[in-house]
């Protein structure tokens, strides 16, 4: 692969030097890359990642979601064979707004405006938004969390993560009670 990936900050309509199109070809390295959603100036826009991006999200979501990813190469060695591992490590957590919050309860109330088309990093938007719940202590999604898995019991359906994120974002709410 000639980059870190094509869902890369490089091809984003959300870097100010792709002029507000996605795609490689809209990219003028005259211009530094900067993240308009973010306020975040990315050194290495042909490495660095994020859920916002149109190959994953495929709709232009205006408020961040997720971590920014920045893409890691290594060598590890085991049992006498050096293996070369090419990875993503979170790099910048999403700014915790209001604005941000009622998004990711926007998105798990109707996670038909997610969609996750990029077949090869990344977990799939619906986790994004969970772990991002979960990071930010947000209460307000237990009851949706209830709601969907009453739905899907309804219907005889399971979605097994579903208890365990209430469960991860019940224990992160009241951890921060605990913080007080």
């Amino acid at each position: 692969m000639p980059n870190g990936g094509s869902d890369c900050c490089g091809t984003c309509w959300f870097n100010r030097a792709n002029g507000g199109e996605a795609g490689s070809a809209n990219h003028d390295h005259s211009i530094p890359s900067h993240c308009e959603i973010r306020d975040l100036a990315i050194e290495d826009p042909f490495y660095t990642y994020c859920a916002n991006h149109p190959y994953r999200l495929h709709r232009k979501a205006p408020v961040p979601f997720g971590p920014v990813y920045v893409h890691v190469e290594s060598f590890e060695k085991s049992d006498g064979v050096t293996e070369f591992r090419s990875e993503r490590k979170p790099w910048k957590d999403a700014p915790d707004t209001e604005e941000i919050r009622s998004q990711l309860l926007g998105l798990l109330e109707d996670p038909g405006n997610l969609s996750d088309h990029y077949p090869f990093y990344g977990d799939d938007l619906l986790r994004v938004v969970v772990d991002e719940l979960e990071r930010l202590r947000e209460g307000r999604a237990i009851p949706i969390l209830e709601r969907i898995a009453n739905t899907l019991r309804t219907e005889g359906e399971a979605w097994d993560g579903v208890q365990d994120a209430i469960g991860r974002i019940r224990r992160a709410v009241q951890g921060s009670r605990g913080e007080r």
